[in-house]
């Protein structure tokens, strides 16, 4: 049995993925993709067990790098205010919700560049238009999120948003907590295009929240 570090609960409310590491206790490689299956619900917790694998790594080769192998399973009925649990640690962990982020794939003017679940439970997701700016969506657990300075708020979803730069100027992140979740939401132009903070609120207003 595998220990998972984050879920991702889709908008169905009834597909979830859950981001599997490599334990520093066991210390090894998956030889074939993990699989989740559910081993317990109740009217108050979903279980989860993720099974695989593993070839023992050498005692002085346990780095833990690089991205989490996902694992999928889906509910009969909608998980609604339930809490995942992990079966091999028996202890909740992350639980990332596609309801609130808005809906990027919905928006034709940005294409998907790519999705990164890591083992420190960060999930990540990243898009670009065609003008070559990058938008970043990212969640972790509030404990761990370490935002600049404000630079101003703004309502976004059900949550009252707040805007600070992300790196160089022209660059700009909204940040949103949900429960014990951060969330926010970064666009880097490229290099010859910088935005104005009214331009980031244009942007943020364009985006679909469902």
């Amino acid at each position: 049995m595998l220990p998972w570090v984050a879920a991702i609960v889709a908008r169905d409310d009834t597909s979830i993925t859950v981001a599997t590491g490599i334990d520093s206790a066991i210390c090894g490689e998956p030889t074939r993709p993990p699989e989740a299956t559910i081993t317990h619900q109740d009217e108050t917790q979903v279980v989860i067990s993720v099974t695989t694998r593993i070839v023992r790594a050498e005692e002085n080769d346990c780095a833990i790098t690089g991205d989490a192998a996902p694992a999928f399973v889906s509910l009969q009925e909608p998980l609604g205010d339930r809490v995942l649990h992990d079966a091999a640690t028996t202890r909740p962990h992350p639980t990332y919700y596609l309801r609130d982020v808005p809906d990027i794939l919905a928006d034709k003017r940005w294409d998907p560049s790519g999705e990164h679940l890591r083992p420190d439970e960060r999930w990540f997701q990243s898009f670009r238009n065609p003008g070559g700016t990058l938008l970043l969506l990212e969640a972790q657990p509030t404990t761990r999120a370490q935002r600049p300075a404000a630079i101003a708020t703004i309502p976004i979803h059900s949550q009252q948003g707040i805007i600070t730069r992300y790196g160089a100027a022209g660059s700009w992140t909204v940040w949103w907590e949900v429960g014990r979740v951060a969330y926010s939401l970064s666009l880097i132009p490229s290099e010859s295009h910088g935005l104005t903070l009214k331009q980031f609120k244009q942007q943020l207003a364009g985006l679909r929240w469902v």
